[in-house]
């Protein structure tokens, strides 16, 4: 046992991330999302507008040894990177980090505002030096959320044309409100699974229609809707 803490404690000494002159901490996004990055980009658009709100998990890492007692890890935001509005996101302005442990959840949440459909906005989460640890690596110490709701049309819409038709924002919001998808990979889809998609579109729309009398589905071009 004691050799196997000799060498745990050599490896933690040689690891980047560790630190033996004060505690400190350090972000890490979401894999998923920011993997190699310190920002994430999200946008609402690719989701069903009955989305509201997206959380994302931050694993805040203690560069250093565990403690006997509980601590807390502080944040906040840089005004001068952030561009939200404070209605637009939510996070804890501090965690704790329990004894005996080396990270914690840092839950951050944005919110679907409207303002997003006209352009992205940016949320700069930064750790916050207080008594029980200082800042860690520049590269790891805050994390940049930029998210909108601006839907953009597909680079293959030629393949998809077919099944969905000419494009439209209208159009391409009700297929994603619908389906719950926003991609459409033609060379893994085979053409029986579009035209699926297709039909189940085409029956949605016919209930909106059915469903909104003298005031059928309208895109922005003052075009009705037809799959």
């Amino acid at each position: 046992m004691a050799v196997a803490a000799m060498l745990a404690l050599f490896a933690c000494e040689n690891d980047p991330f560790y630190y033996n002159d004060q505690a400190r901490i350090r972000m890490v996004g979401p894999e998923v999302w920011t993997l190699g990055t310190d920002s994430l980009e999200f946008s609402f658009a690719n989701y069903s507008s009955s989305i509201t709100d997206t959380t994302f998990d931050v694993t805040v890492y203690v560069m250093g040894e565990a403690s006997e007692m509980d601590r807390v890890a502080a944040f906040d935001i840089d005004a001068g990177l952030t561009t939200a509005e404070s209605t637009m996101y939510n996070f804890p302005t501090a965690v704790t980090i329990p004894a005996g442990a080396y990270s914690a959840n840092l839950p951050i949440t944005i919110s679907r505002d409207a303002s997003l459909k006209d352009g992205a906005a940016r949320l700069y989460v930064m750790v916050k030096e207080n008594d029980d640890f200082k800042l860690g690596v520049n590269e790891e110490n805050h994390l940049l959320v930029i998210y909108s709701d601006v839907l953009s049309k597909p680079s293959n819409w030629n393949d998809l044309e077919e099944f969905f038709g000419e494009y439209s924002l209208v159009k391409y919001q009700f297929i994603i409100d619908q389906l719950n998808l926003a991609t459409f990979d033609t060379d893994v889809l085979t053409w029986a699974q579009m035209k699926n998609y297709q039909i189940v579109l085409a029956e949605a729309l016919r209930v909106y229609n059915l469903e909104h009398p003298g005031d059928p589905l309208t895109d922005e071009n003052g075009q009705q809707v037809t799959f």
